[in-house]
């Protein structure tokens, strides 16, 4: 059934994380052991942590089986009543609660007076239960709490929360908190009455997205203030008229300094008529409650601090009203006036006095707090001819029994006032009995259907949940470098982003430790792998993959190192005398990636048929670690050593390129040496280095329709070589004549007919300036020094036996250009070889 409840109120969600969970632990649609769970954006907070006063032993706490306690990251207590504090001990000594846990200053103080009466109170009742914990217990969770004044904003992992005025009892706080953004107001007991010692509950004065409030009254409003003292003292002094003695059940400390000020001020006003009539408050707590309330004079109202200015006494130091501690202290004849602990009746002095006067109908029992459903204090009015006796038996009831109000909650009224103040678009009932809070919710949703204020309101029983969504904006600030200079508008901005207790920080890396505390640490990876052949072949198979790489070359006694970097990023090292390649780069996640490419392609160097076809000879083929002093082509074989190059690749582009470009030009024409391919069209014509893939023209169409021709011939040359995609760039003002005609000669080559043989298709992908940069491709790499590879012979590459182009991995891709003077061939030199 509970799980039905809960999917009533389930909403639906695009993402967990924007999921804001109201769920009770207690005060459910009942009055007491107030707790509340609130969880959002993975943070959870306890608000209020108290006993069923209804109940005994485990029976009385919040059902703390549905929340691990280690999951709690905070515990908010509104006050030190019972109901709403008193199992802070356990939780915080009997679970595995970790969090922070805070009150107010006065609640803080007051609260272990109250928790230290609780336990003697327990232990010293005739109930079968224990005390939930002992003094040893409390005294260590004392100790944890920690302090907040009334609005002060402390944050803690990224929730921020503040205290207000609730006006309930002395200390009691609203706590206003907010995580990411989202503010929700959590009440407690409040109440916006003005009386003689407290400030009223306050309205925060910010925009709520969740109020969580008291129904303890539901829609039940009471009288004014003014009659209700007057009602008061009318019912009082009946009864010590009639040789009676009145009883008053109140708690220790709230409520009841508020009707110590009354009855102490109203004996002062009528002293004639009422001398001889002892007041006596009766609890454990009597003279330490006065002693604390005089202490905290300055957290009071500044009716009570003008009074104190102007005579100069305490309005706690009491003329009239006698502190006593026990039930034998107050004399068996007479009129008398006692208020006495506890306030529900279920044992105490109370309870002991209750029994002593009850059958004697000159009596009176006067009832001024809210009576929790389950207590003697609420079956008490329903008729009762007889009361329990805590020793068994019946004690016949004869004494007269009066409700007066008294209690610090808001009514009907109040409540509905301060829920139009603060017009949050979510409301959240808690702390009411339920058919007193279904009525307020249905006053609510009738009084807000036709106006322009949305209003949800939930009523949710123990450990339902309430789900609500809440998508709000994330907005990172730029901080540093990266701010020293405004973006312009569609600007990509780059750098790290830093999110810490939902705020984001856009820095660059430089600026990380200023702002953020936290020191880069770069990580500096070095790999050792095998590799016995000589560096030209493998320069030769990086650039056929990378582009052409800056080379760095130093001599030692030992040999020749040559360093090739890749990507600007990569080092791969070639030491003539070692047996291995040493790849060296700083780790981030691109550079990985980078290294993996070129470990893989150093790994394969030695086996791939294209090393097989460039060393290969009738003396030897295959790839090899050993070499021959002789040209390959006599068949011998010899020491060992490095085979050279059969041939040299430096010419492929110029031997293809032309062929490839035949198919959409009539006039193509390479250089002798290779260096440059000049098309000629239509009176106009365009040079391409061989060696940088280059365009030069002075017709700026004739370069566009080039562009995506050579285009291609990059990408299958040079697969993972960084391009930089340039610009737009501004269409200059043409000359008619310069505009050139098509010519059926130079249209391509469908797709659909047959290659010819030797050359390669034209493939129908997009000019690289209009295609999007794969994800392999980076900036353009800066180029080296400009010069074309040449053959030992100084002539082009011809065909081999079978007719193919000789190419550096022995296929229909060429290397990239090197920067070298001298041909890759002089560049495979002999090293150390392994058999």
């Amino acid at each position: 059934m509970a799980e039905k409840r809960r999917a009533e109120l389930a909403v639906p969600v695009e993402d967990e994380g924007d999921l804001l969970r109201i769920r009770p632990l207690g005060a459910g649609r009942e009055v007491g052991r107030s707790c509340i769970l609130l969880q959002y954006k993975g943070k959870t907070v306890m608000l209020d942590c108290g006993l069923h006063a209804g109940h005994e032993g485990i029976n009385s706490l919040p059902f703390f089986d549905d929340v691990d306690p280690e999951t709690v990251d905070l515990l908010l207590v509104t006050h030190f009543h019972t109901d709403h504090a008193a199992a802070v001990p356990y939780y915080l000594e009997k679970t595995t609660f970790r969090g922070r846990t805070f009150m107010t200053r006065p609640t803080k103080g007051v609260f272990r007076w109250l928790a230290t009466d609780y336990i003697r109170v327990t232990n010293t009742s005739n109930s079968d239960s224990a005390a939930l914990y002992t003094e040893a217990d409390l005294i260590k969770a004392h100790a944890k709490i920690e302090e907040i004044d009334m609005h002060q904003q402390v944050e803690v992992s990224g929730i921020k929360f503040t205290a207000y005025n609730a006006g309930h009892v002395l200390g009691a706080a609203m706590f206003l908190i907010e995580i990411a953004g989202v503010r929700v107001l959590y009440t407690g007991d409040y109440s916006r009455e003005e009386d003689r010692h407290l400030i009223p509950a306050e309205n925060p004065g910010v925009s709520v997205n969740v109020l969580i409030t008291e129904s303890t009254f539901g829609l039940h409003n009471y009288e004014p203030r003014v009659d209700r003292e007057k009602a008061l003292m009318k019912h009082i002094r009946d009864i010590v008229r009639r040789r009676g003695s009145c009883l008053l059940p109140v708690t220790a400390l709230g409520r009841t300094q508020e009707l110590l000020l009354i009855l102490e001020e109203y004996w002062r006003r009528h002293i004639n008529e009422l001398e001889g009539v002892p007041v006596f408050f009766i609890s454990a707590l009597g003279k330490t409650g006065t002693r604390l309330y005089k202490q905290y004079v300055m957290d009071m109202s500044q009716r009570i601090q003008r009074q104190l200015s102007r005579t100069g006494q305490n309005p706690f130091d009491f003329r009239y009203i006698k502190t006593r501690t026990s039930a034998s202290e107050v004399p068996d004849s007479g009129p008398c006036v006692v208020l006495a602990t506890p306030g529900m009746l279920q044992s105490g002095v109370s309870r002991q006095l209750l029994e002593r006067w009850a059958p004697r109908p000159e009596n009176g029992l006067i009832i001024t707090g809210y009576s929790v459903e389950g207590t003697l204090a609420r079956e008490i009015n329903n008729s009762m001819d007889d009361i329990p006796a805590l020793s068994g038996g019946k004690i016949p009831r004869r004494i007269a029994i009066t409700n007066i109000s008294f209690s610090a909650h808001v009514d009907g009224a109040q409540n509905c006032a301060f829920i139009d103040e603060i017009r949050a678009p979510f409301v959240v009932l808690v702390h009411g009995e339920e058919n007193a809070m279904m009525r307020l919710r249905a006053n609510l949703v009738d009084k807000y259907r036709d106006s322009d204020y949305e209003i949800s309101v939930h009523t949710p029983r123990n450990t339902q949940a309430v789900d609500l969504h809440f998508h709000g904006e994330k907005i990172a600030r730029v901080k540093g470098g990266l701010a020293s200079k405004a973006p312009a508008h569609g600007e990509c901005v780059a750098g790290i982003l830093v999110e810490k207790d939902f705020n984001y920080t856009l820095v660059d890396t430089a600026d990380l430790h200023e702002f953020t505390g936290i020191a880069p640490v770069v990580i500096e990876q070095q790999q050792r792998v095998p590799y016995a052949s000589s560096f030209g072949l493998l320069r030769l198979h990086l650039e056929q993959m990378f582009g052409e790489l800056p080379l760095t070359t130093e001599q030692s006694n030992s040999g020749t190192t040559h360093t090739l970097r890749v990507y600007d990023a990569v080092d791969v090292t070639h030491s003539s005398w070692k047996t291995h390649v040493e790849v060296e780069w700083e780790s981030n996640i691109v550079n990985d990636m980078a290294a993996d490419s070129v470990v893989a392609v150093v790994l394969n160097t030695e086996s791939s048929p294209a090393s097989v076809k460039i060393t290969q000879g009738p003396g030897c083929g295959h790839s090899h670690g050993h070499g021959h002093s002789h040209d390959p082509a006599s068949g011998g074989c010899d020491a060992d050593g490095h085979a050279p190059l059969r041939s040299d690749a430096s010419q492929d582009v110029a031997s293809r390129l032309p062929l490839f470009l035949l198919q959409h030009f009539s006039q193509v024409t390479a250089a002798d040496d290779g260096s440059c391919v000049t098309v000629c069209h239509n009176g106009l014509s365009a040079a391409i280095d061989t060696h940088t893939l280059e365009i030069q023209s002075d017709s700026q169409p004739l370069k566009e329709r080039i562009a995506p021709l050579v285009a291609q011939v990059r990408r299958a040359l040079r697969p993972l070589a960084r391009r930089a995609v340039a610009p737009p760039k501004e269409q200059p003002t043409q000359d008619p004549s310069d505009q050139p005609v098509p010519d059926p000669e130079d249209q391509p080559v469908p797709d659909t007919e047959e290659p010819e043989e030797d050359q390669p298709v034209p493939d129908t992908e997009e000019p690289e300036e209009d295609r999007p940069a794969s994800d392999t491709e980076g900036p353009e790499r800066p180029s080296e020094p400009e010069g074309g590879q040449k053959q030992p012979d100084g002539g082009p590459a011809a065909p081999d036996e079978d007719g193919d182009v000789a190419m550096a991995a022995g296929s229909g891709s060429g290397p990239g250009g090197s920067s070298s003077d001298e041909p890759l061939a002089a560049q495979i030199q002999p090293g150390p070889g392994a058999a």
